[in-house]
């Protein structure tokens, strides 16, 4: 009988710990898609809608009043148009930023996706890699780099799509 009440506390132990874990990869998870979106957990209150991006109120001209103050319809027109208007002189980091694509992946360290580098040396000398992960990014998919699967991109332009994969390759 007292080898079960070890065994119990032991199991409730070890629970705890897992627990403490978890919420510690998942806070380090959620600062990092913090610029992207909020995270809605079950049995937790749903977050506000996004707030506009940072890039889209830098880019507004100073005469105009800035996005927080402008209508909901205008202010997610001004977050659009910055999603499909490539980044300024084709910076493809702040794109892939500006995207969500530095949530899940860094470049040279695997997070939740693979590291840049990593799919630059898999894909090196492949002339159909380009075109082939262009619709990988934009319809998703699972099982090329483990079981993780990838959520579609369907939002993002296949411009910008393009313009990440191409500077992803470069690594």
């Amino acid at each position: 009988m007292k080898i079960k009440a070890v065994s119990l506390s032991v199991l409730i132990a070890l629970a705890g710990l897992t627990s403490q874990l978890m919420a510690e990869e998942r806070a380090d998870v959620l600062e990092r898609i913090a610029p992207i979106g909020k995270v809605s957990v079950a049995g937790e209150a749903k977050p506000a809608a996004a707030p506009a991006t940072q890039s889209a109120a830098a880019e507004a001209p100073a005469a105009e009043a800035p996005a927080t103050e402008a209508p909901a319809a205008e202010a997610a027109e001004a977050a659009s148009a910055a999603e499909a208007a490539p980044a300024a002189g084709g910076d493809a980091l702040a794109l892939a930023t500006q995207s969500g694509c530095m949530a899940c992946h860094q470049v040279a360290t695997k997070v939740v996706g693979p590291a840049y580098t990593e799919v630059a040396a898999k894909y090196k000398g492949d002339a159909g890699a380009l075109d082939m992960l262009v619709d990988k990014v934009k319809s998703g998919g699972v099982g090329t780099w483990g079981q993780v699967p990838m959520p579609p991109n369907a939002h993002i332009s296949d411009d910008n799509i393009r313009t990440i994969v191409s500077w992803v390759l470069t690594h």
